[in-house]
């Protein structure tokens, strides 16, 4: 049942001025929360007021500060009442009201979350459900810690030019802003006299990285565009997010019910602000993080802040700023105060953020973090790769935009580094390696890189010199830490504090270790994780474990020349410190406090000793660019441009950084790079900045919708049913991990099953059988998908693997190296991993949204093919076609016509995309040939010479239009992972036993070339046009995918119909705002000329084709021939029927549907999903038949809504039918087709937004029988919906309607199957 709308309370309805007044705030709920924020708002903006008609000696900084407080004149927050949602399905009233239960310290409450998550296949869309929303949905700080004007970013880590730092922090409305620091030397005597010159300098003399490390965004003056778009933001969703800040606990929250009284903080500048801190002991017990913490539990035990202020105390004569953060403890609903001194008092922190508190606190003393102790982890739930927060200490908008972006780049720098890196973890792995052993190995790597090499444009020999050169200086190094026995041990200098160490490897646990770690908020790959024995001068030795980084670079401490150098060593020892952070975290109990650095360009090796001060500054980096990270894709803001021209222009990233600056308000002034942003962004206009802000806004939307998959995947659940995943999982004992010679690379396989699958010994072998749905299974995962394993007892991201082979029953997955859990002794201890319990889950580093951003923004690059796209997508300019005057003399033309295979509509198709110039579309309806059609497209193309290229969203699809392409004697290269590819057309996958003549010969003469949509950055098209592009599936297919094919074609051809399945959107406001709306749906309806429609079916016979007609397409579909048009089931007479299945299965009867009113066949809903036992049996009952009279199982196939209904049906016909919900369905066809609806309740609840009212779920329906259409629902509830309302009145028309009753179908039988007998 739906909620009750909110009750507008009065506080929130009252005008502006009577919001000053104080009132008594409620004592439970969102309401308190909301009322303590509004309170606290209008105070500060009072203070706003009150400072600024102070007399002209105010501090220029307070004035400027509060300026950027306070909005702009008339600007009024929007009344609460708009923000509450309207349901229109709602049943009847469901007052929000507390449960008051008793505790033992604090009073609490109970209430329902308020936030409606989005339907899945499974929900019942008129029954309200609820859920905890992720963390980074609460509340945000918009309008965040803004610097003043005129503030740079000194280089990070040079302390020869490092001056004193002024703090100019000034307390903000709720902390939502504060600036932060500026190193301008005139002004150092304002900070020594506050006092904060002690902090700077303390830790300048400790660490070269600074904190604050870095300056967050520039100032966001009054009246600009940024600031009216941050205004706006927080505007729109400042009183949702507030509303949302409880209802997302779902649990116990606190009232204040401390009776100590309050602490008061005075602010400089700012009126006196009371603030209620709860220092009970059993309060401070919350943020217990001792050593001895269970580790799972902690680590998703993350604290929300609901309030920052700012405290002033004087020690030793000197004034010291505090940071007092107010935190929620979400679990336990309890409230803490937790101090950020020194260094960590310039921390970016506002209301809504989620924190991390990592330290030891007794609960005796306040909970303090400074520079001696603990840690503060913001947004621990975005893992930042320990690479990007190095490099962001030279210019964080370039690791934000790595991060965001997945940009195809094949430097031939870059190759030799990547494949040095694999030549020595080969030396690492070998026991004694040799030089013949390591030759070998490059010989055999250049094999399988020869893609790489192709791309890069290099050969074979050249690259196998360069290889082989360093050769020698790895071995030497291998042997010198290996050798134990030897007379003399390498020393490593570990710095200042420790001296030199002597450094022996016993063990090379790992390389190439995907780590993360939830609790610092940090993920990575290591290069080689290793087991050593560390030797000091006084003869002690100890075992340790430490990461070692391998350095192909000429980048060194000792040639620290400049300032290039000195800042690429230390972003390498930053990169150190936070893979000791990782590995601690995935060697549980392990103390992992150094690491080694081994620059191969001069055989020089390096200590890293992990020291408080540099932690605390790569730590406030990390945070800074997690929230870098949260804003750019919550209100696509990104960090301020450098502003070096002489560090831009190098830049990879300047084209796209310049587009984003203008796109988003900025000017050559702001970029600092004057002309030469005018040359790089004249080209666009508004209208584009518009297009690519509103696109790039709709991806971050979707991406946030899906990283829920993310967090599953840190924080298993026990569910076995995880569509985007496999949960309680376990290796498969009767099988042993087996090893792939024939591939690419050597892959190890191992195989798993359910956990709870039943078991039995047999011949000494176990059988597992699956005899319920509980045991199957069944989800979204397919065969060559990327896959991350972890085990459910805490080991997240044990390995990275591909999906090989999976059933309803077994799963098995290939990995790079064997198996091993992390910190085991040995890889081949496989009892250990049988004991495990394992999760399987879709790799998202490996998701199409970075690849989705990349090619929206490629869109408005200034170069030929972007201008003619944009032009084309954004502009929505006509397309132009040729005349076709002169045909007589075109093949192709010749060839179309002289082809007796095609119908009047297919040849008019290929016709337009033979004269398209610039575009054509082809509106493929159901069953008209679109597959013929293209192969003979394609012919026609080639013999005009033309390169194609075949696309489309899935694997299925481009493999289908290849298998008739290679039967009609067409030959094509197909580009993708061989266990994503149909194994019909493998052989035209270029294999890693090719030469890379082989392979450049290859390409240059084959002109057919498939790939998906998300497969175009293979190397092998990085260097390749095409004349034509030719995208399958287009309808299904988002914008931003489509776009990437598009930029390597002159030309293209969209194929689809959009009257089918829309792209597939997670996001519900992605989806509002215009996410589902395809290319091919927006070019149709711009320019209808463009369209060839094939109208001609070749599929459904005449009375189920009348259906969609009737329903969808207008009456434009037409039978191909009176066979296709008369076209009947084949039923053999067996036995005798009863009378209701002989009317189901009359063969002249070629749509039924049974309606089920007088059965009582009501739905059954458990939790979230839905089913129905009737209807279930029904369709056995028919399936049953069908089998009995010589129906092939091949021939059957049963279609419904929602998962759990098939999960059902599956479970009670235990024939070979294929069984799916539409979506599965797409694309295919079959002699006859059962649909279970599944919906059927005597209430009078509208469905309208159920997955029943979407008209394109029910035209695919519809339109994938052959002969025979079966339909099972309830004809009353069903006529609640409009479309299916017509559906029944125009089978009623042709007396396809059957009643039947309860004796009719056998009632005894279906009922003690239902288990209601």
């Amino acid at each position: 049942m739906g909620p009750r709308k909110r009750a507008v309370s009065a506080s929130s309805s009252r005008k502006p001025n009577q919001n000053l007044r104080q009132s008594q705030p409620a004592k439970f709920g969102i309401q308190h929360f909301f009322e303590r924020h509004s309170q606290a708002a209008a105070a500060a903006a009072v203070a706003s007021s009150d400072a600024s008609s102070e007399p002209a000696s105010s501090s220029a900084d307070s004035e400027a500060g509060c300026g950027q407080c306070a909005p702009p004149p008339g600007v009024v927050p929007p009344e609460p009442s708009a923000a509450a949602p309207q349901d229109a399905e709602e049943e009847g009233p469901s007052p929000i009201s507390p449960e008051v239960t008793k505790g033992v310290s604090v009073k609490r409450f109970r209430f329902s979350p308020r936030m409606l998550i989005k339907q899945s296949q499974d929900d019942g869309e008129d029954e309200v459900t609820w859920k905890i929303s992720p963390v980074n949905q609460r509340l945000r700080s918009l309008t965040t810690k803004t610097v003043q004007d005129g503030l740079s970013v000194p280089p990070i880590g040079l302390k020869q030019n490092i001056s004193s730092l002024r703090s100019c922090s000034q307390e903000k409305v709720l902390g939502y802003s504060r600036n932060t620091f500026s190193h301008d030397i005139s002004q150092r005597d304002g900070c020594e006299k506050n006092g904060d010159s002690n902090i700077v300098s303390a830790v300048e003399s400790q660490t070269t990285f600074r904190t604050p490390p870095s300056v967050s965004y520039g100032p966001l003056e009054l009246g600009s565009t940024e600031y009216r778009k941050v205004l706006a933001a927080l505007l729109n969703i400042s009183f949702n997010a507030l509303l949302e800040l409880l209802d997302q606990v779902e649990g116990e929250i606190a009232i204040d019910g401390s009776t100590e009284a309050p602490r008061k903080c005075v602010i400089e500048g700012q009126m006196e602000r009371t603030c209620k801190i709860n220092t009970s002991d059993e309060h401070k017990a919350f943020i217990n993080t001792s050593a001895e913490m269970d580790h799972n539990a902690y680590c998703s035990q993350n604290l929300l802040v609901l309030e920052v202020t700012e405290e002033h105390r004087s020690i030793d004569s000197s004034n010291v700023r505090e940071s007092v953060l107010r935190l929620l403890n979400e679990r336990s609903g309890e409230e803490q105060a937790l101090y950020l001194c020194d260094e960590w008092f310039y921390s970016l922190i506002g209301p809504g953020d989620t924190v991390n508190v990592i330290g030891e606190f007794d609960g005796h003393e306040r909970y303090t973090i400074d520079r001696n102790y603990n840690l503060i982890i913001v947004h621990p739930h975005i893992l930042v790769s320990g690479t990007r927060v190095a490099s962001s200490f030279s210019c964080p908008r370039r690791s934000v935009l790595d991060e965001r972006l997945k940009i195809n780049e094949h430097s031939t720098p870059a190759l030799i580094g990547t494949l040095l890196h694999q030549v020595f973890q080969a030396g690492l792995l070998k026991d004694s390696p040799t030089r013949a052993f390591m030759e070998e190995y490059v010989g055999a790597l250049l094999q399988q890189n020869v893609e790489s090499l192709y791309a890069c444009g290099v050969g074979e020999g050249d690259t196998y010199l360069t290889l082989v050169r360093e050769i020698p200086r790895m071995l030497n190094w291998i042997k010198l830490f290996r050798d134990e026995q030897g007379p003399k041990k390498p020393m490593v200098d570990f710095g200042q504090y420790d001296g030199e160490k002597s450094i022996a490897i016993t063990e090379v646990m790992d390389i190439e270790e995907m780590a993360q770690a939830p609790r610092y908020g940090l993920k990575g790959m290591i290069d080689a994780s290793l087991h050593i024995k560390m030797g000091s001068f006084d003869g002690g030795a100890s075992d340790k474990i430490i990461p070692l980084e391998f350095k192909t670079g000429k980048a060194t401490i000792g040639q620290a020349l400049s300032l290039y150098f000195l800042q690429a060593a230390i972003e390498h020892r930053a990169q150190v410190i936070l893979y000791t952070l990782l590995m601690s975290e995935r060697y549980q109990n392990r103390d992992v406090d150094s690491g080694l650095i081994y620059y191969l360009h001069t055989d020089q090796t390096l200590g890293i000793k992990v020291q408080r001060s540099d932690l605390i500054g790569i730590i406030m980096r990390r945070n800074e660019l997690a929230t870098d990270i949260l804003k750019a894709s919550t209100v696509q803001i990104l960090p301020p441009m450098l502003r070096s021209p002489s560090i831009c222009k190098s830049c990879r990233h300047l084209n796209i950084c310049t587009v984003y600056h203008k796109a988003h308000g900025g000017d050559s002034h702001s970029s600092g790079l004057d002309e030469l942003f005018n040359s790089l962004v004249d080209h666009l206009t508004i209208s584009h900045g518009d297009f690519l802000r509103h696109w790039d806004r709709l991806i971050d939307l979707e991406s946030k919708a899906s990283s829920v998959a993310k967090r599953e995947a840190l924080h298993p659940s026990d569910s076995m049913h995880d569509r985007n995943g496999l949960s309680s999982l376990v290796l498969d004992v009767s099988k042993k991990c087996s090893v792939d010679d024939l591939s690419k690379n050597r892959r190890y396989i191992y195989h798993f099953v359910c956990n709870n699958a039943h078991s039995e010994v047999k011949n000494k072998a176990v059988v597992y059988l699956a005899s319920s749905p509980a045991n199957s299974l069944d989800c979204n995962l397919r065969c060559g998908d990327y896959v991350v394993l972890s085990t459910e007892s805490g080991y997240n991201s044990v390995a990275n693997g591909v999906i090989v082979d999976i059933s309803h029953f077994n799963v098995s997955v290939a990995l790079a190296r064997r198996l091993r859990l992390p910190g085991s002794i040995s890889s081949s201890d496989e009892n250990n991993l049988a004991n495990e319990i394992w999760r399987i889950d879709k790799d998202e580093v490996s998701s199409s949204y970075a690849v989705m951003r990349f090619n929206l923004i490629q869109l408005f690059l200034q170069n030929q093919e972007s201008s003619h796209l944009r032009k084309m997508i954004v502009d929505l300019e006509a397309p132009m076609f040729d005349s076709g005057g002169i045909v007589s003399q075109d093949p192709a033309i010749s060839y179309v016509r002289s082809e007796v295979t095609l119908n009047d509509d297919q040849r008019r198709a290929i016709h337009k995309m033979l004269y398209a110039k610039d575009y054509a579309l082809i509106l493929g309806m159901p069953g008209t040939g679109k597959t013929s059609t293209l192969v003979h497209a394609v012919k026609a193309l080639l013999i005009r010479g033309a390169s194609i290229l075949l696309t489309s969203y899935t694997n299925s699809a481009v493999d289908n239009l290849l298998l008739k392409l290679k039967a009609k004697g067409i030959d094509f290269i197909r580009i993708g992972r061989q266990e994503a590819v149909h194994c019909g057309i493998r052989e035209h996958c270029l294999s890693g036993k090719q030469s890379l003549e082989d392979v450049r010969r290859r390409m240059e003469h084959v002109r057919v070339v498939g790939v998906t949509c998300l497969g175009i950055n293979h190397p092998l098209l990085a260097k390749r046009k095409f004349d034509v592009c030719i995208m399958d599936e287009a309808g299904q297919t988002t914008l931003p995918v489509s776009l990437g094919p598009l930029m390597l074609a002159k030309k293209f051809v969209l194929v689809g119909d959009h009257y089918q399945l829309p792209p597939l959107v997670q996001s519900t406001e992605a989806e509002e705002n215009g996410m589902g709306i395809s290319l091919f749906c927006r070019l149709s309806e711009a320019h209808p000329q463009a369209i060839a429609a094939l109208q001609c079916q070749y599929r459904m016979c005449a009375g189920i084709m009348e259906l969609s007609n009737a329903l969808i397409y207008g009456n434009r579909l037409r039978c191909g021939s009176p066979d296709i048009a008369n076209a009947k089931i084949k039923i053999s007479s067996a036995e005798p029927l009863t009378s209701w299945l002989k009317e189901v299965l009359d063969p002249d009867r070629s749509v039924i549907f049974i309606n089920t009113d007088e059965l009582s066949a009501f739905e059954v809903k458990a939790q979230k999903a839905i089913n129905n036992p009737i209807e279930a049996n029904i369709v056995s009952e028919i399936v049953e038949e069908l089998i009995k009279r010589d129906v092939a199982g091949d021939d059957i196939g049963v279609i419904t809504p929602y998962n759990a209904q098939v999960d059902l049906i599956r479970s009670i016909v235990g024939t070979n039918v294929e069984i799916h919900t539409i979506d599965k369905y797409q694309g295919r066809d079959k002699d006859c087709i059962l649909v279970s609806f599944v919906r059927s309740s005597e209430q009078s609840t509208r469905f309208g937004t159920s997955l029943l009212g979407d008209w394109h779920r029910i035209n695919v329906a519809l339109t994938r029988p052959k002969k025979k259409l079966i339909m099972v629902g309830s004809c009353r509830t069903l006529s609640r919906i409009p479309l299916l309302k017509l559906l029944i009145e125009k089978v009623s028309e042709g007396g396809g309607i059957l009643t039947v009753s309860d004796r009719e179908i056998r009632r005894m039988k279906l009922l003690k199957r239902c288990g209601r007998g």
